[in-house]
């Protein structure tokens, strides 16, 4: 930790809210700067299409969470479970708005060896040059917004849209980023809107009625984080926090499917012909396969996001508002061409394909790009998905849906190891953040 680290950790908490908010001021207007000098493509948009498309993520949200008894709004829209490209929010915001995946967007982690990564950083932007659906939304005649609820996402597409939008406190409620988009949006004429939602994020802390409804005990010490990781045999205190831990969890996707509901009636009475997309950066590791992971990884990917793909991380809702059926088995690198389609722009990205076609997809979709320890990729072929690490020398088979060990039939498994893409092999690259930033990513579970 360096001396300028060490001095802003050691400040007030007050002191250090007081500094973040000038600084947040000038990190918002210096990208809405950066987007204003950039060149943008022409396009022009369909006479039908929709003045106001909304796209929402939240933030670690399962699929298994949505219901019709814990999210009965969501469970309303149409929609699929679909597969992030990335388990974490860097790569996975970065692949959403491009349509290409991590390794042909490069915003993730440029070598596979731990030990050259030293404390918490960081990956590369994507290149600036790089078209992303915003800019051709822009190119269209949108008006293109950014709302962030915490850093990561905001550093990751900072320079992307007209207004950008990032709140001071560690993380910012649902209510605080929907109000200020209604705020930002009314009156205005043809808008595109990227809303990321933090609160099933780490430090997990929802309306203390939800904790009440959810008969969450606030006695038990570390609940809004992670306590008791890597236990394999998990008795008594160990049980008892689990056990509560994921009751926070269900209450904070409750609070949010409940906000959620109440700002989607509010656009529908607000703005004329509006599209509303939900969706998650990446799903939430629960305990689900701690023994595994313990013994192939290590155990850094037994709570949270960032290590292996199981299906609670990969596995995300894909909901909407729009009278089409996103079909199972999409790729959230299927998001920006699926906008583009719906408003008629001509943009093709390197990997995504839009959703409303009727075509089936013929390509292996990719899971990639590990926060933890060394990368870990998946890869789906139908029925079966391929967990590997070249680091940990592991490989691991599945069938799904219900995620059974298995081994997959040789010419199968062949043709899932082709279709993964190269491992990194550089050098370690990231992006810098100020102090002020690296002490809120440090209360985000981020070393």
């Amino acid at each position: 930790m360096n001396l300028k680290r060490t001095l802003i950790e050691s400040l007030p908490p007050g002191v250090k809210r007081l500094l973040a908010v000038p600084y947040d001021r000038y990190q918002t207007r210096t990208a809405n700067r950066q987007f204003a000098r950039k060149q943008l493509p022409e396009h022009d948009p369909d006479d039908d299409a929709p003045r106001h498309i909304v796209c929402v993520v939240v933030d670690a949200l399962r699929t298994d969470h949505v219901d019709e008894e814990l999210t009965p709004y969501l469970d309303s829209l149409n929609g699929c479970n679909a597969i992030t490209p990335g388990p974490w929010t860097f790569p996975a915001v970065s692949s959403m708005v491009s349509g290409a995946y991590p390794h042909e967007h490069g915003a993730i982690r440029q070598t596979d060896d731990p030990e050259e990564v030293e404390g918490f950083s960081l990956p590369p932007r994507m290149d600036e040059d790089r078209e992303t659906v915003t800019e051709a939304l822009a190119g269209a005649g949108y008006e293109t917004y950014g709302g962030f609820g915490h850093d990561t996402p905001f550093v990751a597409l900072s320079g992307r849209f007209h207004e950008h939008d990032l709140f001071h406190n560690v993380t910012a409620t649902a209510e605080d980023v929907f109000d200020a988009h209604l705020d930002w949006v009314a009156g205005r004429d043809r808008t595109f809107s990227f809303l990321h939602l933090a609160d099933p994020h780490i430090p997990v802390d929802p309306p203390q009625e939800y904790w009440a409804s959810h008969d969450v005990d606030r006695s038990i010490d570390g609940l809004e984080n992670w306590e008791y990781r890597t236990d394999i045999e998990c008795e008594g205190a160990c049980e008892r926090y689990r056990e509560h831990r994921r009751r926070l969890y269900r209450a904070a996707v409750d609070y949010v499917d409940d906000v959620l509901s109440e700002y989607a009636a509010t656009l529908d009475s607000t703005l004329d012909d509006s599209l509303l997309l939900v969706t998650a950066d990446h799903g939430e590791a629960l305990w689900d396969h701690v023994e595994v992971d313990v013994e192939q990884f290590g155990g850094n990917g037994c709570v949270g996001h960032g290590g292996a793909p199981y299906e609670g991380l990969a596995r995300v809702p894909l909901r909407t508002d729009g009278d089409w059926q996103p079909p199972d088995g999409a790729s959230l690198v299927d998001l920006a061409p699926t906008i583009a389609d719906v408003v008629g722009i001509d943009w093709t990205p390197p990997s995504g394909r839009s959703l409303c076609s009727d075509e089936p997809r013929e390509e292996m979709v990719l899971v990639e790009g590990s926060l933890n320890g060394h990368e870990k990729k998946g890869i789906y072929d139908g029925e079966y998905k391929l967990i590997i690490s070249n680091g940990d020398d592991v490989e691991l088979g599945y069938r799904l849906p219900g995620e059974e060990g298995t081994t997959i039939p040789a010419e199968r498994r062949e043709a899932m190891l082709d279709g993964l893409s190269a491992w990194p092999d550089g050098q370690r690259v990231e992006t810098e953040v100020s102090d002020v930033v690296a002490d809120r990513l440090e209360k985000l579970g981020y070393r």
